[in-house]
């Protein structure tokens, strides 16, 4: 793949992190994986661009009840320390909108 600077297989709706050190992916709606599962997920990747290797490295991950349409990742709070890596929004294909805490997922 010529000019790709790196990259995961996912069918995905996808959202960079605030800060740009993070990728959040989930799963989306509507799309069929390799192993024709019906889960879930809200994956978050770490953008390590020091590193030669192509693939992202996957840094934390939850189940979600549902696929997602869309997936945004803003700032937190100003001087919030429990919401300093910010909130991830998803919009769920029941209609519902999840919102996640990426410093509670990230190992």
């Amino acid at each position: 793949m010529a000019g790709c600077i790196k990259m995961v297989n996912r069918s995905a709706s996808t959202a960079f992190a605030p800060d740009g050190a993070y990728i959040a992916t989930g799963t989306m709606a509507g799309a069929v994986d390799l192993q024709f599962s019906s889960a879930a997920h809200l994956d978050i990747f770490e953008l390590d661009f020091l590193s030669d290797d192509r693939q992202l490295i996957l840094a934390g991950a939850i189940q979600s009840s549902e696929r997602f349409n869309r997936l945004s990742w803003e700032k937190g709070p100003a001087n919030s320390e429990e919401y300093s890596l910010g909130l991830i929004a998803g919009g769920l294909v029941d209609g519902n909108i999840g919102l996640w805490n990426p410093k509670h997922l990230i190992w």
